[in-house]
């Protein structure tokens, strides 16, 4: 009887407490939705009859188009996606870099300033002129800022993480990666085109979840290989999504046994990122409250963990699923021809994962890209140490853009003969290692 009534009670106290953090929700929700209202929701850069090419725009070593979404992740206006493909089109061998930002941007935001001055830097570097490569930008927008009023704009978390789903789970925002995707690859020889796919923030939320669907459907034969994935390379920066398609991707890929091979989803988070740290899990613990969860195997270990772990930490903050980690050597080296890092990391071909970044005096500071952990696998999880990106927003600052870069080189077989190669993703599952994740 006694266990009863403390289970009565119990639940009771749950169900109250639930209930409370639920109405705590609801009031925060709407609060965001009445200040919705601060920003209009026609795109920024509308094309028309008057001016039909509005939506692209170019600077020094660049080009730039804009894609707009609404609320719903529908296209705003459908000739910016059609501009995009034209400018694709005719452009000689296009490098082309298609950005998703993420809270707190849109397409008017002085992201696109900082976006468009890593384009024109980039260009400026001997490795990317000798190559005959052209820098081509793709900005998504959406609105990621509905508010400028300083603690208003803190608590658009769910509306604008609602927003984020909305636009990766819907249709029109996955066809704008995959069409810019297909044009380089449909109008330019493999060897003249390269493409790579970028997310900040919530940004990177709708990346990987844009990606999924594309490395499923590889594994599984329902594409070339060569065409199956919406970018050569796909890097998010300070993720602000749940792990647990993280935990699902490495696994699927963890069991195909595809060690030692280049990576072709990077996610970079910063160790002192709040933002995905401590808010992000603050925020979703309080949505858990109500929610039920598994236990779940981690890839590579023996142990399973509840699902909640997963759904209360994003990619970066979550131990489970970290796979590498920026290390700094011992060793600086003098600036070669006085180059600097992000020149010296285009220009010459370092061996295995290390990279450079100014230093003092003239000095580059040499780091590498370490693996930790037992799992193998080509979607990195690193874990990034707070001199290269200090904070969420901290991702342009100039040794950020350096590390980046020597990314592309990484993993580029254009710019890096010596690259590893690629996961052959349509490998039979190991038996043993589904196993392993079976419980």
């Amino acid at each position: 009887m006694d266990d009863k009534k403390s289970s009565y009670r119990n639940g009771k106290t749950f169900g109250a407490r639930s209930t409370t953090l639920n109405g705590g929700l609801m009031l925060i929700s709407a609060i965001s939705v009445l200040v919705c209202g601060c920003t209009h929701l026609s795109p920024l850069h509308e094309n028309s009859t008057a001016n039909p090419t509005h939506s692209l725009t170019a600077g020094p070593g660049y080009e730039l188009a804009f894609v707009e979404f609404g609320e719903q992740g529908s296209y705003q206006d459908t000739s910016q996606l059609q501009n995009a493909v034209s400018l694709i089109k005719r452009t000689p061998q296009p490098f082309v870099i298609t950005y998703v930002h993420g809270w707190h941007n849109n397409a008017g935001s002085a992201d696109v300033r900082r976006f468009t001055e890593w384009l024109s830097e980039l260009s400026q570097t001997q490795l990317i002129r000798d190559s005959g490569f052209h820098l081509v930008g793709m900005y998504l927008g959406w609105r990621g800022e509905i508010t400028q009023a300083p603690i208003a704009s803190q608590l658009t978390f769910y509306n604008r993480k609602a927003a984020a789903e909305r636009l990766a789970s819907n249709f029109d925002c996955y066809d704008a990666i995959a069409t810019i995707a297909e044009a380089a690859r449909k109008y330019h020889q493999s060897d003249r085109q390269y493409t790579v796919l970028i997310g900040h923030s919530f940004g990177g939320l709708v990346v990987e979840r844009a990606v999924a669907h594309a490395i499923n459907a590889e594994m599984h034969g329902h594409s070339t290989a060569d065409r199956s994935l919406p970018a050569d390379l796909i890097l998010m920066v300070n993720p602000a999504s749940d792990s647990i398609l993280t935990r699902q991707m490495i696994a699927a890929l963890y069991v195909r046994n595809t060690e030692a091979t280049r990576p072709f989803l990077v996610s970079l988070t910063s160790v002192t990122d709040d933002a995905t740290g401590k808010w992000f899990h603050i925020g979703t613990s309080l949505a858990a409250a109500s929610k039920a969860f598994n236990d779940v195997p981690v890839p590579g270990s023996t142990e399973a963990q509840s699902e909640r772990q997963f759904y209360t930490s994003t990619p970066g903050h979550n131990e489970h699923l970290i796979n590498h980690e920026t290390e700094k050597l011992s060793k600086e080296i003098a600036a070669p021809n006085g180059l600097n890092a992000i020149q010296t990391n285009l220009s010459h071909n370092l061996r295995g994962d290390v990279f450079t970044l100014d230093g003092s005096g003239g000095q580059l500071e040499l780091w590498h890209i370490k693996r930790i952990g037992p799992v193998d696998v080509p979607y990195w999880d690193v874990k990034v140490d707070t001199s290269i990106i200090k904070n969420h927003g901290d991702i342009w600052n100039p040794r950020a853009r350096a590390m980046m870069a020597a990314i592309f080189r990484m993993t580029n077989p254009i710019l890096n003969r010596s690259v590893p190669p690629k996961a052959k993703l349509q490998q039979t599952p190991d038996a043993s290692k589904m196993k392993s994740l079976s419980h």
